[in-house]
């Protein structure tokens, strides 16, 4: 079984599903809606706080999803979760020391008691998960790339107190995977008995380790190359359109891209973003279909819900590209396909050269 956690409306399910594995899952998401929307699409979900479940109850479960909500950590949030890093970096030691049999159960809880903003805590179940669950084989974790020392850190208490052989934090944009807006996510992969396979996999950067190895920073393999995907071609809109997000308030970024460019990257304010030339706004299957999703797919609640859902999901083709190599299925062509399928205007275009400076690593502390 596959333990979904802070699981969604189903974008790492889109990415299974996409690859076709046909492991069960198992997904738990506190949002009402978005479990309404899984649900719809045809995944399992149950409305629960991961903080309420225990590891332990999960005897079956070979693989753990961990996609904490990202808001005290991302730009469009407040940030305030920046601030919690050190206290987070010293929770996760306490952890750790927990497992080596050093410290009593409630000693990384009582570290976490005065956070800036209390989602920052939820990080911690990633490896309280990865550490307790009986039986688990595997791990894909995703966060936005503010949290890569995170993702470090937790890599190596893994690889220094359990027999978690191989670990990498790597950040993919979705637009270098052929979506048709951009999207940069960190990811953690943890394997305890196979490599995984990054070949192909366009990463922004890559960090390794493994047990008894010294953390290293690496050049990405050579990536494979999609098609850039704009938003006219996505949406089936005529080449000259341009997108208004911000009606006449002024931002230093400007509040207005071309449509003939990948979009911007989606936030819950997408809802509010128009198309210039006759006013219509963006619907949330269009949001949706910008983040990687069939343009059909079932989003539930209101439509401020809607969006919210969309901006905050794994994009499929990303999960796709990330649980292939985590798991060594050849996910290229799979990818390649939904993306036709999903993108039919764009099916024939030839694969774009990606730029050098894609590729530079990103050293983080």
């Amino acid at each position: 079984m596959i333990l979904n956690l802070f699981a969604g409306p189903g974008g790492l399910d889109m990415g299974a599903r996409i690859l076709n594995i046909t492991t069960p899952t198992r997904g738990y998401d506190l949002d009402h809606d978005a479990c309404a929307t899984a649900t719809a699409a045809g995944f399992h979900r149950t409305q629960a706080s991961v903080t309420d479940l225990n590891p332990e109850h999960f005897p079956t479960t070979t693989g753990v999803l961990p996609t904490p909500p990202c808001p005290p950590f991302s730009r469009g949030g407040l940030g305030k979760g920046i601030n919690d890093m050190p206290t987070i970096r010293h929770a996760l030691t306490l952890l750790g020391d927990n497992v080596a049999g050093m410290v009593p159960d409630h000693a990384y809880q009582e570290a976490l008691a005065d956070l800036h903003d209390p989602r920052s805590a939820l990080l911690i179940e990633t490896l309280r998960f990865a550490f307790r669950l009986p039986h688990v084989q595997w791990m894909v974790a995703e966060q936005v790339p503010a949290v890569a020392p995170i993702w470090q850190e937790i890599g190596a208490e893994l690889a220094m107190t359990t027999d978690w052989t191989h670990l990498a934090v790597l950040t993919v944009a979705a637009q270098d995977l052929g979506v048709a807006s951009g999207r940069t996510r960190t990811f953690l992969i943890a394997t305890r008995h196979h490599q995984p396979d990054l070949t192909g996999l366009p990463m922004r950067s890559l960090w390794t380790t493994g047990r008894f190895a010294a953390p290293r920073h690496e050049l990405p393999p050579t990536p494979a190359h999609f098609p850039t995907t704009t938003m006219a071609a996505a949406l089936g809109w005529p080449a000259g359109e341009r997108v208004n997000t911000r009606g006449n308030r002024r931002t230093s970024g400007g509040n207005e891209f071309s449509a003939d460019a990948t979009a911007w990257c989606l936030t819950s304010k997408a809802r509010s973003w128009k198309r210039v030339s006759d006013g219509v706004h963006l619907t949330a299957a269009q949001a949706g279909l910008l983040t990687g999703f069939p343009a059909d797919y079932p989003w539930q609640g209101s439509r401020t819900k809607q969006f919210l859902q969309a901006a905050d999901v794994v994009s499929p083709p990303v999960a796709a590209a990330v649980l292939g190599a985590t798991l060594g299925i050849d996910w290229q062509q799979p990818v390649r396909d939904y993306l036709a399928s999903i993108y039919p205007a764009n099916a024939n275009q030839a694969p774009a050269m990606s730029q050098p400076t894609l590729f530079e690593l990103e050293r983080t502390a």
